[in-house]
């Protein structure tokens, strides 16, 4: 009996090494690639991303994204052979939802950006294009700290996704 669970449980491996294998192939045939792993237009390896304020979160986030994806990202407007022009920067929040006593439950947490890209010489790359996407968090009037400690993550999981399709687009211009 135990020389036939050791067979059954080889074959099996088997079975999921096989499955495995097939998927592989599978995705990588259907042009599946993870996430950061898009191709930038060659004209990006030296971008310089260009703010009305510089040293913001979203200049940060698009830095951390153009490096993820090999390019380097300079301060010096004269190194770089593209721009990353943020034109815009708006972001809110809504009340989503009340109870019955009129108090917040929960809110809606929006960004939009309008951005672009151009070469050294001006040369557009990228159309200017907008980008907005939205987050609901639950609001708790009894745990003021952490519902702020949530709006910020929440802030910045949103903000991350922003440049996630901003750079989504833009290596979308090499295919």
């Amino acid at each position: 009996m135990q020389h036939f669970t050791a067979n059954c449980m080889t074959t099996r491996q088997r079975i999921v090494c096989l499955l495995a294998v097939f998927m592989a192939v599978t995705l990588a045939g259907c042009g599946f690639h993870l996430r950061g792993s898009d191709a930038l237009p060659a004209v990006m390896s030296v971008t310089y991303i260009q703010n009305s304020q510089p040293f913001s979160s979203l200049v940060d986030d698009f830095a951390d994204a153009l490096r993820t994806r090999g390019a380097q990202v300079t301060e010096d407007r004269a190194a770089a052979t593209a721009v990353l022009r943020i034109h815009e920067n708006d972001r809110g929040r809504d009340v989503l939802s009340v109870n019955t006593s009129g108090k917040v439950l929960e809110y809606q947490l929006w960004q939009k950006i309008r951005f672009s890209v151009a070469t050294a010489d001006n040369q557009p790359v990228v159309e200017q294009q907008a980008v907005t996407m939205r987050r609901a968090y639950l609001y708790r009037s009894s745990d003021v700290l952490g519902s702020e400690r949530e709006k910020d993550t929440v802030r910045s999981t949103l903000q991350k996704s922003l440049v996630n399709m901003a750079m989504l687009r833009i290596a979308a211009v090499v295919r």
